[in-house]
This record gives structure tokens, sequence and C-alpha cells, in this order.
């Protein structure tokens, strides 16, 4: 019971969590991009009858600010249900989403091994694997302040090892409880603890941060959910 409880807690924690970066992101994206437009429109009618050619200046620079607003609201979107893993499996939603992710954040990004994942998992699998990897991407981006992250894919038999590096400023291990639970860690391990793998996390000041998820291909028998996407044994 106590178990049941605990559980329970770390998914309620987990979503709060993602609820968090998401109005966070939203916050920063099209809620800053549409207060910006308001504040452009209301200068533009004051000065409309006085100074035309500013305000078409302005309205031309408000339009780019838009479609901009738009791409990132959009990129958002993709993020929170990301088409190609649903049609097409993990290796081409993980592809897709380091492309959308370099694009947006001029961080390179080099992906190894994704060739060896081409069967379906079941839903909950890949989905969970593809938030552990789409987290450690954004803390590189958000926090790290890192220039380039690596993606590795492995397997061993019906295992699979996820190794995730960037060359960011990284962080204390001294204060790694803080730190993690900042950084969305926690709720990293929640996702691997529900495909009954590890996850672990190394860093030093100056020296990046490696993420390395281990976990079974196929959920726990506790757990397993026979889904649409999972192969037959």
């Amino acid at each position: 019971m106590i178990n049941q409880i605990s559980a329970q807690a770390a998914i309620v924690q987990t979503q709060e969590e993602e609820r968090h970066r998401l109005a966070h992101a939203l916050q920063a994206g099209p809620a800053q991009v549409l207060a910006n437009a308001a504040l452009e429109i209301e200068t533009c009618l004051q000065l409309m009858d006085d100074q035309p050619q500013t305000v078409r200046e302005g309205l031309t620079l408000l339009m780019h600010e838009l479609r901009a607003g738009l791409d990132n609201l959009r990129g958002l979107i993709t993020d929170l249900q990301p088409p190609l893993l649903e049609d097409l499996g993990l290796a081409a939603g993980l592809q897709k989403y380091a492309e959308n992710f370099s694009k947006r954040t001029n961080i390179t990004v080099k992906l190894i091994g994704l060739d060896t994942f081409t069967e379906r998992l079941s839903a909950t699998v890949e989905i969970s694997i593809f938030r552990i990897a789409q987290e450690a991407f954004e803390n590189a981006y958000q926090h790290a302040q890192a220039q380039h992250v690596r993606l590795e894919l492995n397997r061993t038999n019906n295992n699979l090892t996820m190794t995730i590096t960037d060359d960011g400023k990284g962080f204390d291990n001294r204060q790694a409880m803080l730190t993690e639970r900042r950084l969305g860690f926690v709720a990293m391990r929640d996702r691997a603890d529900l495909l009954g793998g590890t996850l672990q996390v190394f860093s030093e000041p100056g020296h990046g941060v490696q993420v390395v998820l281990t976990a079974p291909l196929r959920l726990p028998v506790s757990q397993s959910e026979r889904g649409p996407h999972e192969t037959s044994k």
C-alpha cells in the first residue's frame, strides 16, 4: 500500500513538473510574443495619422515576430505530441526531434545507433525513452549552455542503453539533489523506473553532463500493457 501511494505521488510530481516547464515555455515564447504584439499595435494606432512610414515599419517587424512566434508554438505542440514517434517509432521520432532542436537552438546534435532500432515497441516504452531524451536535450539548451549534444543508442539482446552527453557547464555533484530536481532528473528517473530500468547522471563543473538510461525494451510483467506498437515475443 505504501509503495502504491509512493508511486502515485511520483506520478503526480512528474506531471506537475512537466506542467511547470510547459507553462514556462509558453510564457517565455508565445505569451511574450503576443504581449509585444499588443503593445506594438497600440503604438501603431497612436502614430498612424502622423507617422505612417514608422507604422509600416513597425507592422512589418511585428509580422516577422508573429511568424516566429507561430513557429515556436508549433514546435511546442510537436514536442508535446511528436507525430513521427506515434507513426514510425522511436528512431524516427528522435531523429525528427533532434533536427528541430538543432534548428531551434543552434546546438549541434550527433546521433549514433538509431538505425539499430527498427521494430516497434509498446507505446509506453517509446514515449518514456523519448521523453527522457527530450528532457536531457532541453537541459543542455536551457541550463548547460552547451554547444554540442551527442545521443547514442545501444542494444544487447532485449536491453537498451541510451547515453546523452553535452559539453555544457555541468554542475557540482555535491549539490546534486537540489540541482537534479531543478533540472528534471527526478522525473526522468521516474520514467526509467516505469520501464524497469535505471537512470544515472554524471557531471562535473566545466565538463558537461552525461545521462545514461539502461532499460529493458519490454515493460516489466507487472506493468505490461500489450499496446498496438508492441511486437510479438
